[in-house]
């Protein structure tokens, strides 16, 4: 990964084979980023996305073969009651082949397949993430 810093946050282009999720979530503690927003374009395989049934209160997910054009990836940085920080990604994938299938939902985990071009905007009031016991979740408290 390399990054960049601009006036408000940072420009990171991942490099083919790093896992999204966890390389963002460590680039976030070492640069000392507990919140922000991001959005990225690029390529990404060996995914597992999926969403979460309210009901159950847990995540579902799936493990997607093949090539994805990432056709949009936005989500979050946040600290966990003040334990670390999280990061929250969705995502919209264009499958590689004649198909052009789309998938999208929260992303468990990616790999950068080609490059990942990723702009993260630093937030300067804190966001936390407590968890709610109706919801089942860490949602974010303001």
């Amino acid at each position: 990964m390399k990054s960049v810093q601009i006036h408000n946050g940072f420009f990171i282009v991942f490099d083919k084979g790093e896992e999204v999720i966890s390389t963002l979530t460590r680039f976030g503690e070492q640069e000392g980023v507990h919140w922000g927003a991001f959005e990225a374009i690029g390529a990404v395989e060996d995914v597992q996305i999926g969403y979460y049934d309210r009901d159950a209160k847990q995540y579902f997910f799936r493990k997607e073969k093949g090539v994805f054009e990432v056709a949009s990836l936005k989500g979050n940085l946040a600290e966990v009651d003040n334990e670390g920080v999280l990061v929250h990604a969705h995502a919209v994938l264009s499958r590689c082949d004649d198909t052009l299938e789309t998938i999208g939902g929260h992303v468990k985990s990616a790999r950068v397949a080609v490059t990942l071009e990723m702009i993260l905007w630093l937030v300067s009031q804190p966001l936390t993430r407590v968890y709610d016991d109706d919801i089942g979740l860490n949602l974010i408290q303001l």
